[in-house]
């Protein structure tokens, strides 16, 4: 009798650990069938995988403050280097700009030349698009404080890179051949271009803001309709926090619109360059083809640096992530930051033009 009712008694606990685990984790329309099974170590065994997933083990703030002071180091010694790697970019430039309208020269004489000139305007796009520019702040300060998916971050960076090389091509050629504009007309054009990048990073900025204060108004205002108590995703019919990327997903294109904009209406120095000393020389097809390859190099180098910046963003969040509903609140806040920073570099770069800087980064 005694050990019929110990049997009892550990069938009734099991049976009572089970229903709590069922109770804890939130299963209103399933029932836990791995809790028919008694094992040795009951309820601890059963529910194992469940506190697996909905506790994870807590990164320490130690890690987070060390992460955090790690990547605001770098940001800072990046800034105090900022005038040297600004000058440095003027000098390569100059410096191939040279060699290019001397193999544009020697293409005249020998056409084998142009072998030359296809690979160092591959070079001078890569190591133009090194150097400080707005476009690279675009890029870097968007992808950083917004939701971006990799291919998407990936063909926006191309094509503004293509944009570029269009848009120098087409006003070149527009206002040589029609206009007969001599090199100052057609810097000062290049020149108005240069605004109209300015204002549209200004544009973005301003988008971002309406919509990081447009989104934390619905969730303050979803918040005032739910006073009751509930997880992130519940089982009363509806979501109460939505997640970041969805968030996000809606008006995604319209700013990447607005980038591509931004940097590519902006043409590239370099190609212009190369597309007035190839019409001097009459090869001009021959200049077309370098400021095309000029935009392979600068398409690469963007990618690259895309890439990095999705990485630093992903490392961080990994580090600083807590639950879903600050994770959605940290997102709209480090995105209102971002658009308040697009909007002072538009403000700073339509003061003061910034001659000689890189327009794609």
């Amino acid at each position: 009798m005694k050990s019929a009712y110990n049997s009892t008694s550990e069938a009734d606990h099991t049976s009572l650990a089970s229903s709590s685990c069922c109770h804890q984790h939130e299963h209103p329309h399933e029932t836990c069938q791995h809790h028919s099974e008694v094992t040795d170590d009951g309820h601890n065994a059963a529910c194992e995988h469940h506190h697996a997933d909905v506790s994870p083990t807590p990164i320490s703030w130690l890690t987070r403050t060390v992460v955090l002071l790690l990547f605001l180091g770098s940001g800072y010694y990046l800034w105090l280097q900022w005038p040297a790697m600004l000058m440095t970019s003027i000098k390569w430039q100059r410096d191939i700009n040279g060699q290019l309208s001397d193999l544009l020269y020697d293409a005249q004489q020998n056409i084998t030349a142009a072998y030359s000139l296809a690979g160092l305007s591959f070079l001078y796009g890569i190591f133009h698009s090194l150097g400080p520019g707005h476009g690279k702040m675009i890029v870097t300060t968007y992808l950083a404080t917004n939701p971006a998916k990799i291919k998407a971050s990936l063909i926006m960076t191309v094509v503004s890179a293509f944009v570029q090389a269009v848009v120098a091509i087409t006003l070149v050629s527009i206002l040589l051949v029609f206009f007969k504009s001599s090199m100052r007309q057609v810097n000062d054009a290049a020149d108005q271009f240069i605004s109209y990048s300015f204002m549209a990073m200004l544009l973005l900025g301003v988008i971002v803001i309406y919509r990081s204060l447009k989104q934390a108004w619905q969730l303050r205002s979803a918040q005032r309709h739910h006073h009751h108590d509930h997880g992130d995703d519940c089982g009363c019919g509806h979501k109460h926090f939505a997640n970041a990327d969805e968030i996000n997903n809606a008006t995604s294109l319209r700013e990447y619109m607005v980038i591509v904009f931004s940097i590519g209406i902006r043409p590239c120095t370099g190609a212009i360059l190369v597309l007035l000393f190839a019409n001097m020389v009459g090869l001009y097809w021959l200049g077309v083809i370098s400021a095309i390859l000029m935009a392979v190099g600068t398409a690469l180098t963007t990618s690259g640096i895309a890439l990095l910046t999705l990485s630093g963003k992903k490392i961080v969040s990994r580090y600083l992530a807590t639950n879903q509903r600050q994770r959605t609140m940290t997102s709209i806040i480090v995105k209102l930051i971002g658009g308040i920073l697009l909007v002072l570099l538009g403000l700073l770069l339509l003061n003061g033009h910034s001659y000689g800087m890189s327009p794609v980064l």
